[in-house]
């Protein structure tokens, strides 16, 4: 079947519209013909969510639950009703400016000139209803989330921050509203992997008599800590005093991971 046929009937008035399912699943379709040029549709489906994504989504961090693109639910509520409140993170400046002056009668607060928002990506269309009595108390309580486009703070990728996400956070793990996500996923493990990796060199730390193992994963530790920046590459004279305990006549995976750790850390510190 040629793109240009699909293109024509896409077009074309259809019914049943009322239905938001079909909207969505029409808007899906229409995004998809946009990126494919005009040969022949052989019939594969492949991945459906790069499929069914703009050509705009497709450099952003993919997410391994909701993907690249938005998550469009056909709900997209008028932030100047009084019944609504959306996140800080999915308001704009205009916008915050707007509903503070309708409150305070006052203009938002400038410092030097200069707005104290910074300017927000909220994605139509993509609204989920929030349960306010499962978030966590807040004076101005979220009534629905948005997909919002992000910057990730690590790798400077663009990535989204799904509403759904979203409603995951605040309402089953509890997190305050004025929490925010400042990193894509895979910089969120990778810090989340310091973290623990941290943990686990401070209670090593605090052995006095460590194991041939312990020390190896004291080493590891300290290695990747300075590999990320946390240490300073001065602490890799600590992790030579670790190795330098492994007997000499290790074997197997014990002389394995010395040897790899010792190559680490001369890459990082030669002496």
């Amino acid at each position: 079947m040629k793109t240009s046929f699909l293109r024509r009937r896409l077009k074309q008035p259809v019914r049943c519209l009322d239905d938001p399912k079909i909207t969505i699943c029409i808007q899906h379709c229409r995004w998809a013909l946009h990126s494919i040029p005009n040969a022949t549709i052989d019939g594969a489906i492949g991945d459906s969510r790069e499929a069914t994504m703009p050509d705009k989504y497709a450099n952003y961090v993919d997410h391994p639950r909701y993907g690249r693109g938005p998550n469009l639910t056909g709900l997209n509520p008028d932030y100047r009703s009084p019944k609504v409140t959306l996140h800080w993170n999915a308001t704009t400046p205009t916008e915050a400016a707007e509903r503070y002056r309708a409150i305070t009668g006052e203009k938002w607060p400038t410092v030097h000139g200069v707005s104290c928002l910074s300017v927000t990506k909220r994605i139509p269309n993509t609204a989920v209803a929030a349960d306010l009595t499962a978030q966590a108390w807040a004076t101005v309580p979220v009534t629905h989330y948005f997909d919002v486009e992000r910057i990730c703070r690590d790798c400077d990728r663009w990535f989204i921050f799904f509403a759904e996400e979203q409603k995951h956070w605040y309402e089953e793990l509890g997190f305050g509203l004025d929490s925010d996500c400042v990193r894509c996923v895979p910089c969120r493990k990778r810090q989340q992997g310091i973290g623990r990796q941290r943990q686990r060199y401070e209670e090593l730390f605090h052995v006095s008599e460590r194991t041939v193992d312990e020390n190896l994963e004291m080493a590891e530790c300290c290695l990747s800590l300075i590999e990320a920046s946390v240490f300073n590459n001065r602490q890799a004279e600590r992790v030579r005093m670790l190795l330098n305990r492994i007997p000499s006549d290790a074997s197997g995976k014990v002389a394995a991971r010395h040897k790899n750790l010792t190559a680490r850390v001369r890459a990082i510190a030669p002496t």
